[in-house]
């Protein structure tokens, strides 16, 4: 496996700055951003990615990945994947299909299926697997076991699940995350290693009430990562294992500045590191 980090929170660094950051930080690559205010602009792909990769390179860092927002077979599509193959990367991760709410879903799941399969050659075509990323919320795909469902006919070497750790203990609270892991173990392409914690909206007496999951740093959530490490090692993955260093906004815990998310990531990083070498 290697460990590589979700550039998205790093966004304010350009390659070399990024490549320096990541050196440090002792991880062997970046999943880099390749959508509409990400750190590569779909429209500039072609030119952009070599370059970046390239740059990186001299720190002795490579992309391990690409997030895009890849939904449906045109141009843009084409060009990303194309390119991402003759730079010799192999995993991409798709875009979202937002859930509208019920009585949808199955209708829903229909077109996303058919997106899929007009995706799947283009993937198939250019050596480069597809992750469906489990993404809690109004999100089709919110934990791994319906991201099976719908990637059920798609070829498993593929079009695969982006599997999301956090993402999957907020849906799947005490041993859903884990029989979802069991289930799509075999579906598996890449890993993304984020937690998050309910916070309350307000107090009691006031008139804010429900409540908002945010980021927090690994030792501080809900996921049961000894578990999760021990499973993992069960399964031998050898994939991608992208860090989603998420500590910036109001889905947050706290809003840290780049240099601190960078203090932070480094202990997610030995954290994470340590529960491994057990």
């Amino acid at each position: 496996m290697e460990y590589c980090i979700f550039s998205k929170h790093l966004q304010t660094m350009e390659a070399e700055e990024l490549g320096k950051t990541l050196a440090k930080l002792g991880v062997d690559g970046v999943d880099l951003t390749v959508r509409e205010g990400g750190h590569i602009q779909p429209a500039q792909v072609k030119n952009e990615l070599p370059r970046f990769q390239e740059v990186l390179a001299k720190q002795g860092v490579k992309i391990s990945m690409l997030t895009t927002s890849i939904v449906e077979i045109d141009e843009q599509a084409r060009s990303i994947v194309e390119t991402a193959a003759k730079s010799k990367i192999r995993y991409i991760k798709l875009g979202y299909w937002s859930y509208k709410g019920f009585g949808h879903y199955e209708e829903q799941a229909k077109e996303v299926k058919k997106a899929l399969a007009q995706l799947e050659p283009l993937f198939r075509d250019n050596g480069v697997k597809a992750g469906f990323h489990n993404h809690s919320g109004m999100d089709m795909g919110l934990n791994a076991n319906h991201v099976l469902r719908l990637i059920e006919d798609c070829d498993p070497e593929v079009i695969g699940v982006y599997y999301d750790a956090g993402h999957s203990t907020i849906e799947g609270s005490g041993s859903g995350w884990m029989m979802d892991l069991d289930l799509a173990k075999e579906r598996i392409f890449m890993i993304a290693v984020k937690d998050m914690a309910w916070f309350r909206l307000g107090t009691p007496d006031e008139d804010k009430k429900g409540w908002m999951r945010k980021m927090v740093p690994l030792e501080a959530g809900l996921t049961d990562w000894p578990k999760f490490i021990d499973c993992l090692k069960q399964m031998k993955f050898d994939g991608p294992i992208s860090f989603h260093s998420e500590y910036q906004g109001s889905h947050s815990w706290k809003d840290l500045t780049p240099e601190e998310i960078v203090g932070q990531t480094a202990r997610d990083l030995n954290y994470f590191r340590a529960l491994m070498e057990e």
